[in-house]
């Protein structure tokens, strides 16, 4: 069983340096809800914030979603 899947964010789950779109959020909210998934980009946390963590559900529970800021060398 998988137990973990990591995405790179920039040219994977959205363009590079654009927020994911409608359809991206709403696949990776379904996925955190059956799995871990972690996230990994160049970018600093603030990055995130603006591509990714403004775009999801203020509501949602993201305690399977793991950020891996800075190449990976910032974990949140």
């Amino acid at each position: 069983m998988i137990k973990l899947i990591i995405f790179d964010l920039d040219g994977t789950l959205a363009q590079s340096k654009a927020a994911l779109d409608d359809e991206m959020s709403s696949l990776l909210i379904s996925l955190l809800r059956v799995s871990k998934v972690a996230v990994i980009s160049g970018g600093d946390w603030t990055q995130f914030q603006k591509q990714v963590l403004s775009h999801l559900p203020e509501n949602q529970t993201l305690e399977n979603l793991s950020i891996l800021a800075t190449c990976g060398t910032k974990f949140y």
